[in-house]
């Protein structure tokens, strides 16, 4: 029932498409598929191919069934990356680089050195321009292949050393992705720039540095993605986005409001102009108009990473997003986040009554309740603690004592000793003190502090899970009766 759940949150939540029905692949509703961490996704024509942590898999456009086509023995070898170009499909892997030339019924290893870390292939990218120009970005550096994958240059140069997590290619210029920051190489030249690095200086103050020679060595942040539209280059580090016009030579700040996670993937519309980014928090869109940028799909399960993106077609009326706990599917529509309180006035317009159903804001009042994340609760701890500095602390002390009564008698002739009675005592003792101090300031409020900030996150997380569920119920009732499916299964799922 909770996967299930997940599949309908995950059509409500695809707000910039205007109506999302999520489609979600994984184990258990494709038996074919082993493996519900997801790692790369391509799509050549009508074929799409879905890359695990072990096995790559095969499917028409629709995705409803997919077949096997590629395997690794499980142990310290698994797929890292995905590219494709007309028939040929490439499978990064940290082993190499394979190659399959008929569709994925037949691989070859065409990539592969005496060097682990140069074996470790992170990521791919080919020319739009030339099919058969290749670039890889490895562990260790980056190669370069003019046919196919069959020879392989290295170019590595200056970035021998240096881990490459992305590489994009422009007409004339390549871009990578290092570890210390972003580097271009263009056709005419020997040797890699560093164009753009984002350093963090022992005070604390941030520094942006276009990679000139005097700061050759400096330090800077890994740079996850890079996207390339026309002459425009989009440049992702982890929670910060870039572009430049002029290959580089000056960088701006593309705004980050109403983002959240860590940033994965850039993804920029060809026929729209529309920018879609992944983070380990869903899939975002940015709204040119609002200067920021809004939610189109989170999934139930908050731990969900959304690592890439990709259009289903040309007409880019399909958007799919590769996470690590399975692949989902967005569809274009109708619905928006801004018609929330528009299909609560549609239901009650066409008299759709739900007798007996509670109001979202009644929900979030019994769910913070049930779970004891009201505001309130914190308020109360903070009064109860200044109250207790006038409770005072009471000791209580008992205590008993005997003594022992003797006489000692001496005369010419003997001495001797005359023993009474034994002097019995008893008794206790109470006392009483106040920290009158605590009425100003507790220790106890550092410890409130602490659990305000998790229940303050829990509250959050509750009302945002209630919310998913809560709209896309009112979603799914309207849809069934303004426009029920002749399907049966499919109006029983819903």
């Amino acid at each position: 029932m909770k996967v299930k759940a997940a599949i309908f949150i995950i059509g409500l939540m695809s707000l910039g498409f205007r109506y999302g029905e999520g489609q979600e692949i994984w184990a258990g509703k494709d038996g074919n598929i082993r493996n519900v961490e997801t790692r790369a996704m391509i799509i050549e024509k009508d074929e799409l191919y879905l890359a695990t942590k072990y096995e790559i898999y095969r499917a028409k456009d629709a995705g409803d069934k997919w077949e096997s086509v590629f395997m690794l023995p499980s142990g310290e070898n698994e797929i890292r990356c995905l590219g494709c170009r007309a028939k040929n499909i490439y499978a990064g892997t940290r082993k190499g680089l394979f190659r399959s030339e008929d569709h994925g019924k037949t691989w070859k290893n065409v990539f592969r050195t005496i060097i682990p870390g140069k074996n470790n292939v992170v990521a791919i990218d080919i020319s739009r321009y030339d099919p058969k120009k290749i670039i890889i970005g490895t562990e260790k550096g980056v190669f370069l292949s003019y046919d196919a994958g069959s020879t392989w240059r290295d170019i590595s140069e200056g970035l021998r050393n240096k881990s490459i997590g992305y590489v994009a290619m422009n007409k004339d210029s390549v871009y990578a992705g290092a570890d210390d920051g972003l580097y271009i190489r263009k056709e005419d030249s020997s040797g890699w720039e560093r164009i753009y690095v984002h350093s963090v200086i022992e005070s604390g103050n941030e520094e942006e540095d276009p990679g000139t020679a005097e700061n050759e060595e400096a330090a800077g942040e890994p740079v996850i993605c890079v996207e390339i539209k026309g002459s425009r280059v989009y440049a992702g580090l982890s929670r910060k986005i870039l572009y430049s016009d002029d290959e580089g030579k000056t960088w701006k700040n593309l705004p980050v409001s109403g983002l959240t996670g860590n940033l994965k993937h850039i993804l920029a519309s060809k026929k729209n102009g529309r920018l879609y980014c992944a983070t380990t928090k869903g899939v975002f869109e940015y709204i040119p108009d609002r200067s920021g940028w809004r939610e189109l799909y989170r999934g139930i399960d908050r731990m969900v990473s959304v690592t890439s993106l990709i259009f289903c077609q040309e007409d880019e009326k399909s958007l799919w997003a590769v996470t690590n706990k399975g692949l989902y599917r967005l569809e274009s529509g109708f619905y928006s986040q801004d018609q929330y309180v528009d299909v609560e006035r549609n239901l009650k317009d066409i008299k759709i009554i739900f007798d007996g159903e509670p109001s979202f804001r009644q929900l979030q009042r019994e769910a913070m309740k049930f779970n004891e994340v009201s505001p309130d609760k914190i308020k109360n701890w903070r009064n109860q603690a200044r109250l207790k500095a006038l409770v005072p602390k009471i000791s209580v002390g008992t205590y008993k004592h005997a003594s022992t009564n003797a006489e000692i008698y001496t005369s010419a002739t003997r001495d001797y000793v005359t023993v009474g009675p034994d002097d019995m005592s008893d008794g206790m003792d109470v006392s009483a003190s106040w920290d009158l101090a605590a009425l100003i300031w507790s220790d106890d409020q550092t410890n409130i502090d602490v659990r305000s900030r998790l229940t303050t996150q829990l509250r959050n997380d509750i009302l945002d899970d209630l919310r998913k569920a809560y709209f896309e119920r009112k979603r799914l009732q309207f849809d069934l009766i303004q426009s029920p499916s002749k399907d049966m299964g499919i109006r029983f799922e819903k």
